[in-house]
């Protein structure tokens, strides 16, 4: 679920950047490209790993 989130979120980051540098609206422009590739470069962990204690030996 939290993947889907971010995907959405720097997809859309990415869309506003390029719109508002179309309209040259260059800060925001580049603002939005870098928040869209910084939200899709972030890690995302997929897997848990739990370390069950040993059990004592009868």
């Amino acid at each position: 679920m939290t993947a889907i989130i971010l995907v959405l979120a720097g997809i859309y980051c990415l869309t506003r950047g390029v719109m508002d540098l179309r309209a040259k609206r260059w800060v925001w422009g580049v603002l939005g490209l870098v928040s869209g590739v910084a939200i899709m470069a972030a890690p995302v962990p997929t897997q848990v790993q739990v370390t069950l204690p040993a059990s004592p030996a009868r």
